[in-house]
């Protein structure tokens, strides 16, 4: 935005309007490339096996390409540089399909996230970060549920891997924001929504899971207790991410008193209506302490 245009809006360079654009055309960029893919994926018998092959890895090659030769700040070579990420892994399931390689699904996504991994920091692109982290979270869902799932003890499987996720989301959100100045707030955001909701998942599941509370585990509790604590103490100052914290706890705490409520089997339908009753009662009142607390640390904010 040019001085003029912020003298007649009064807005600042870094404000909405710029990362909403920015995600305008992130946006853009996932719809061809997934126009692209759907195309090639329409008339794939028709091609030979040399085609298959060779058309994601041209594709990567000029991605990587373009984005080479633009300006680091670029929008269409940021685009170029998530295109070449995705045909990384494409290329690499193409190959695997055309030679029936066999090999499991999480061992590919594993290899495409070391890979994207470098390609982020080189490019120092948050876009990039993004789906870097895409890919290894799904690496992290297939490794868990074809390999992990069996080792680890049944009574307490499920509440682990959903807070060990919620600490690696929440790591990566540290230790992007502690680098170059901290990251964006879109990207802060949707990391603090990823950790937060897969650890309040796995936190409700410790309550409900099981003939009594935390029969199968409380790892994810645990680790909700502690993401959504180091949220609130780094970023008081995030209005969102704080939000998002409380309003994890609270859910938390709304699932625990129902679900103490409901603990025993109601006889008739007056315990069953003073069940709901109490429920909705401490629904109320857990409702009424989050939105205090969001309006104390608004106080908060606007004092410092």
């Amino acid at each position: 935005m040019t001085d003029t245009a912020r003298q007649v809006t009064g807005r600042p360079e870094n404000g909405p309007q710029r990362w909403a654009f920015a995600l305008f055309v992130a946006f853009g960029a996932a719809q061809l490339i997934a126009g692209a893919v759907f195309f090639f994926a329409y008339n794939w018998r028709d091609l030979s096996d040399p085609v298959k092959v060779a058309l994601p890895q041209a594709a990567l090659v000029l991605g990587f390409l373009v984005w080479a030769v633009l300006p680091r700040a670029s929008r269409l070579g940021a685009v170029a540089g998530e295109l070449a990420t995705v045909m990384i892994g494409v290329s690499m399931g193409v190959v695997g399909q055309v030679y029936q390689l066999g090999a499991d699904p999480w061992r590919l996504f594993a290899i495409w996230a070391a890979l994207a991994v470098p390609v982020a920091l080189i490019a120092r692109s948050d876009a990039q970060f993004a789906l870097a982290l895409v890919v290894a979270s799904v690496f992290y869902v297939l490794y868990a549920n074809e390999v992990m799932w069996e080792r680890l003890p049944e009574d307490w499987r499920a509440s682990f891997l959903y807070g060990a996720y919620a600490v690696f989301a929440a790591c990566a959100l540290i230790g992007r924001d502690g680098v170059a100045g901290g990251a964006p707030s879109w990207l802060r955001w949707l990391l603090a929504a990823a950790c937060l909701g897969a650890a309040l998942t796995g936190g409700i599941g410790d309550l409900f899971n099981g003939r009594h509370m935390f029969a199968d585990g409380f790892a994810a509790s645990l680790a909700l207790f502690a993401v959504a604590a180091a949220l609130l103490f780094l970023y008081r100052h995030d209005g969102p991410v704080r939000a998002m914290a409380l309003f994890a706890l609270a859910a938390w705490v709304g699932a625990l008193g129902i679900r103490t409520i409901f603990t025993g089997e109601p006889n008739s339908a007056g315990e069953v209506a003073l069940a709901l009753f109490l429920a909705a009662l401490f629904v109320v009142a857990d409702t009424a302490a989050l939105a205090a607390a969001l309006k104390h640390f608004n106080k908060q904010v606007r004092a410092s």
